[in-house]
């Protein structure tokens, strides 16, 4: 099961960089709920995230596997907050967008320009204050 927030045009992420999280104030709540099916009791994990603990450029780590030895799932909630860095453009999913259309343009006029985002190897070097 993977949990997603789409961020497009009717997202309130949508406009948001990296730079915006340092000057933005909200919060983020994740709530998970389940049923227990043996017992029928509802069961529910929560957590929040504050602006200067969202790590731009990050995907949490996979919960829930399958073991084949015993044909069940399992979740780890030890991996609850834990991440790994994917590749990132540094700008807003607005911005990205934009580019995306001046370079559509500029294909259309025959320009062979190529636009991309700023990106560097390591997101984890953007530093919070």
């Amino acid at each position: 099961m993977n949990v997603v927030h789409k961020i497009d045009k009717e997202s309130p992420l949508y406009g948001i960089s990296p730079t915006d999280l340092v000057k933005e104030r909200f919060e983020v709540v994740v709530i998970l709920e389940g049923v227990i099916e043996s017992t029928g009791q509802t069961t529910q994990a929560r957590s929040s995230y504050l602006p200067s603990e969202i790590l731009w450029g990050h995907r949490f780590e996979p919960m829930v596997s399958f073991r084949k030895e015993i044909g069940e799932y399992a979740v780890d909630h030890t991996l609850f907050n834990h991440t790994y860095e994917v590749d990132t453009p540094l700008c807003s999913a607005k911005d990205l967008d934009e580019l995306s259309q001046i370079q559509e343009e500029l294909k259309k006029q025959g320009t062979n320009k190529l636009l991309t985002p700023f990106r560097v190897p390591a997101i984890a070097q953007f530093s919070l204050p």
